[in-house]
């Protein structure tokens, strides 16, 4: 991988020594100090759990929430993307990089200056100025390639802040679309418990009608316990809708806070009905484990820091060398209307380091130390992000297997709901089966909800640990 906006030709990968100082002097050129980047590597599967692919599959621009096929999300993201101040934080950071870039590795240094001193007196004297210009210039010969390193780091400086943009990006992709699937949750959950409240409410009407009429079935006679524990059904019911409204407000604040928003309530589109969002998998490729070393935001971003501490270790390591400096300057004075002779003088510097030896071969232990730290941290996002598909992957698998046994449970519980109201009213099956047919289709309504969130959530969690696309 090559450090972006880098003109330069391939320097050795190996560290060199140049003889021939003054030859070298003379000429204005050297060698590079310092180890080449080259890009990492690391041992992975041939393919994911569950998976048969084979082929590496670039994630490119493809937009994977629009799989959902809600036009409200849509909207969400692309707000998202433009609004969140994560991400504007993440741009400024790209710019701070290219006003380094746009210095790093300068080779001229100096100062101009202008000075004056101007008196004025009465008599036949008059009035007398006086003043000088002075400017004065020095330029480093980049003997050891220490210019060129602070110019590589700085570029990698900048390759690794568009990667922390794009990290930045993913994580409100993740974030966003799963605060999306928890409000349509908890949207579901109101809707299950509304139902609820309104099947329970039926339930007892019908209870109170069979006890005011003195009626009883062959099985079980209506008693005042049975009255009770319906009205209780009830009142259970209502208390569980306000924790699912609470649930679904504090989603909508969240889905505002990540587009950069303070809302004081949901905003068009989110607070009427709507279905839970579920994800077509028809066209879902996942690749092979490979492809996430150059599709991860993260795993690039490591890299990139890898290879600017790389560029830094070059760059101090030349430091434990003689360092040639150029130095001019030009004085011009003037007294009054004359130009009085200038003078300047042109000086040769070199320093070289000796008694502060040991304080740089320190600096450059610890840089090297640094790029060993930061090849491990590369090879840690490695291993999270194949975690992170594998994991993504076995619970998209058995999630969308539980949504659709959750579906077919749930069409048999209502109708053995039906079933036990009917038979309950003509007073062939006692009070208690009823309540159980009403908590056993609540059970399934709540697992079929919380299925689908899952679900959709998995796909999220999948699309986000294959690296993209942000747009």
């Amino acid at each position: 991988m090559r450090p972006i906006e880098d003109d330069t030709k391939p320097a050795p990968s190996r560290r060199t020594f140049c003889s021939g100082l003054g030859a070298i002097a003379f000429l204005g050129q050297g060698c590079t100090i310092g180890t080449d980047f080259e890009s990492p590597s690391a041992e992975l599967p041939d393919q994911f759990f569950h998976t048969r692919e084979k082929d590496a599959q670039a994630r490119g621009a493809a937009e994977w929430w629009k799989k959902f096929n809600d036009p409200a999300l849509d909207r969400l993201v692309s707000m998202g993307l433009a609004q969140n101040l994560d991400i504007r934080k993440a741009i400024a950071r790209i710019e701070q990089s290219r006003a380094i870039l746009s210095g790093a590795g300068y080779p001229v240094s100096g100062v101009s200056r202008i000075g004056e001193a101007k008196a004025t007196g009465g008599g036949a004297d008059g009035r007398s100025d006086s003043g000088f210009v002075r400017a004065e210039a020095s330029w480093q010969l980049d003997l050891y390639g220490q210019l060129k390193r602070e110019r590589e780091a700085a570029s990698y400086r900048l390759a690794s802040s568009f990667a922390d943009a794009n990290v930045a990006r993913t994580t409100l992709l993740s974030e966003l679309v799963t605060a999306y699937a928890d409000l349509r949750f908890y949207q579901e959950l109101i809707r299950v418990n509304q139902r609820v409240v309104a099947s329970r409410e039926e339930t007892l009407q019908a209870t109170l009608s069979e006890r005011a009429a003195g009626e009883s079935s062959e099985l079980e006679e209506v008693t005042e316990l049975d009255v009770a524990q319906a009205r209780s059904l009830v009142a259970t019911a209502k208390a569980e809708l306000p924790e699912a409204t609470i649930l679904f407000f504090k989603s909508a604040s969240r889905i505002g806070a990540l587009l950069g928003q303070a809302w004081e309530r949901p905003r068009s589109g989110l607070d009427k009905k709507a279905p839970q969002p579920e994800a077509d998998l028809s066209k879902l490729k996942v690749g092979i484990p490979v492809d996430l070393v150059r599709n991860r935001p993260d795993v690039l971003f490591a890299e990139y820091r890898l290879a600017e501490a790389v560029a830094l270790a070059g760059s101090v390591e030349a430091e434990l060398y003689p360092r040639l400096q150029l130095t001019g300057n030009l004085n011009i004075n003037y007294s009054g209307s004359d130009w009085l002779p200038s003078a300047g003088f042109f000086r040769v510097g070199l320093d070289v380091p000796l008694f502060d030896l040991p304080e740089r071969q320190a600096k450059v232990a610890a840089q090297q130390a640094r790029a060993s730290e930061l090849l491990l941290e590369w090879n840690e996002k490695v291993v999270e992000a194949v975690e992170e598909v594998q994991n993504a992957l076995v619970s998209l698998k058995f999630h969308k297997e539980a949504v659709a046994a959750t579906k077919d449970s749930l069409d048999a519980k209502r109708d053995v709901l039906q079933l036990a109201r009917t038979g309950y009213i003509a007073g062939e099956i006692g009070f208690l089966q009823v309540l159980d047919a009403e908590r056993s289709l609540l059970t399934s309504e709540n697992a079929l909800a919380l299925d689908r969130r899952n679900f959709a959530v998995d796909f999220v969690q999948l699309n986000v640990a294959l690296g993209g696309s942000y747009g």
